[in-house]
Order: structure tokens, then C-alpha cells, then sequence
């Protein structure tokens, strides 16, 4: 009996405990997508390594002072399941933009999840739009794959669609002419990738993509030196192992340990975001939103 009971006290104990454990990671998940996080990523030149790295500050800075351009770039704002309200977005715009000018505020794409009822999106969008035009910089935006279907060009979106245009800017370190472009997204059945917009050679190029596997298909000619992406959510809810990406997702860059922050590849610093909102369902875990100050050091 005394057997018995020692057995039955521990797996009540164990039940117990994963019960705890199952409400302790129910509530994290709950406060997440309420927790923006508003990160500074410093970009600089990359490598022409051919696998992915995560790139390292410290030995990439090299010889600059100062970054060349600063953005300001949100993604995925899902706006449908996005908790993250507008007024959090412009006062981080604001504080950025009073800190140190910025050259530009950058939509990475997926207004909501279903682009044929994105009011809600687009209301939000011209909140950060009205702010923008306020301070006096301009915002631009590309579509994801929730997006597709929908034509930016309209001016409904409220930022300027950079898809295939090029926005020149002048480099605070160097002088020299950097180019900041951006490439369509195909949706997310029969997905096409776009070619990458001609940048000239001696021009630092800056490419906006929702998506960033796009990198895994660029041409050898294309000129690529910063990219911005989100799509990934980082996952949105971790699992072990990735799981979430095996299972959920067809996505290659996360099978290759490539899901957020910044990467160099064969020539490329790639950035990618956690986006703002969510997908399907309103909980993360462990991929806090993201609205992130980019500072390109070209």
C-alpha cells in the first residue's frame, strides 16, 4: 500500500507540475503579441561566404564611424490578429526619428491575413503614413504573400510600393549613392520569384522582400548588398526542434537555422524581422514583435 501510494503521490506531483507548466506557457503566449520590442540592427557589408553566418558586429564593423542610412522597418503587421496598437509603432518612430534622423520608414509586408478584408490594416497603415508626413520622411512599403491580390499602387496602402522602382539616397559616411528597391510576392500557392531590379555597380543596394528565402534565388549578376525580410515570425510560437517550421511551414531558410536576426550570404547582409502581428491564431512564444531601427553602414 505504502508502494502504491508513494507511486500515486509522485504522478500526481508530476501532473501537477505539467499542469503549472502548461498554464505558465499559455499565459507567456497570451502577453507576447502585447509586447513590442523595438530593436536597433546595425548592418554592414558582407562577406562573399556562400553558406549563411550570422554576422558579427564586432568583427564586421571595420573602419566605420557612422551608418551610412537609417530606416525604420516593421513587417507582418497581420493586422486582423495584430495586438500592437498604432500608437506604439508612431512613438517608436518618433523617439527613432528624434534621436538621429531617419532616411526612410519601411513596410515589409502582409497588411492582414486576408487581404479582401484589410480595412483594419489600411487604417493602420495611415496612422504611421500621417506621422510620417508629419516629421517629414517618406514611407514605403512592399506586399507579402498575404497581400496577394491586393494592388498597392492604388494609394490605398499608404506608402509608396517600391516594387521594381529605385529611391535614391546619399550615404552620411561616404557620400556615395545608395539604392533602396523592392520586389513583388507572389502569394502563397504557385509562388513565382521575382528578379531582383538592376542597381548599378557602384551603387550600395538596399532590397525590401517579404519573403526571405527570395535570397536563395538570386542570379549570380543580381547586386543584392542589404536585404529586409520578415515572413518567418520567428517562428511565432517555438516548439523544440524547429517544429514548428518542420511541420507548419515549407519555408527553406529555417531548415537551414536561418529564422531572425542578421545573416551574411555570398555578398548579401540579409535582415529578418519578427514581424508585428500574428498568423491564425493571436499567441506567441518566444518571438516577441518586432519594430526595428536599421542602421545600414554602406
Amino acid at each position: 500500500m505504502s508502494g502504491l501510494s508513494t507511486g500515486l503521490l509522485i504522478l500526481i506531483i508530476f501532473l501537477s507540475l505539467l499542469l503549472l507548466a502548461v498554464i505558465v506557457v499559455t499565459v507567456i503566449a497570451v502577453i507576447e503579441p502585447h509586447t513590442l520590442k523595438v530593436t536597433t540592427r546595425k548592418m554592414y557589408p558582407a562577406s562573399k561566404i556562400p553558406g549563411f553566418k550570422k554576422q558579427d558586429p564586432s568583427t564586421a564593423s571595420g573602419s566605420f564611424s557612422q551608418p551610412g542610412i537609417r530606416l525604420f522597418f516593421f513587417s507582418d503587421l497581420h493586422a486582423d490578429i495584430c495586438l500592437i496598437k498604432p500608437e506604439r509603432l508612431i512613438s517608436a518612430i518618433r523617439e527613432a526619428h528624434g534621436s538621429s534622423p531617419l532616411d526612410a520608414v519601411i513596410f515589409g509586408g502582409d497588411i492582414c491575413n486576408d487581404y479582401q478584408v484589410n480595412e483594419k490594416g489600411l487604417s493602420y497603415l495611415k496612422m504611421i503614413s500621417d506621422t510620417c508626413n508629419e516629421i517629414g520622411i517618406p514611407f514605403y512599403g512592399v506586399t507579402g504573400n498575404h497581400d496577394f491580390g491586393f494592388d498597392p499602387s492604388d494609394c490605398r496602402a499608404f506608402f509608396e510600393c517600391i516594387e521594381n522602382k529605385q529611391i535614391h539616397f546619399t550615404s552620411r559616411a561616404t557620400g556615395k549613392p545608395v539604392v533602396l528597391c523592392g520586389v513583388d510576392d507572389s502569394g502563397r500557392k504557385n509562388r513565382v520569384w521575382y528578379k531582383v531590379p538592376d542597381v548599378p555597380s557602384d551603387c550600395t543596394s538596399v532590397l525590401a522582400v517579404h519573403n526571405p528565402d527570395s535570397i536563395l534565388h538570386f542570379n549570380e549578376d543580381d547586386h543584392v548588398d542589404f536585404m529586409l525580410s520578415g515572413h518567418f515570425h520567428a517562428g511565432q510560437i517555438k516548439m523544440p526542434f524547429k517544429l514548428e517550421f518542420l511541420l507548419l511551414r515549407d519555408d527553406k531558410l529555417p531548415k537551414m537555422n536561418v529564422v531572425e536576426g542578421i545573416f551574411e550570404h555570398n555578398g548579401t547582409t540579409l535582415f529578418i524581422s519578427r514581424g508585428v502581428g500574428c498568423n491564425k491564431l493571436p499567441f506567441r512564444l518566444g518571438a516577441l514583435p518586432e519594430v526595428s531601427v536599421v542602421e545600414i553602414f554602406a
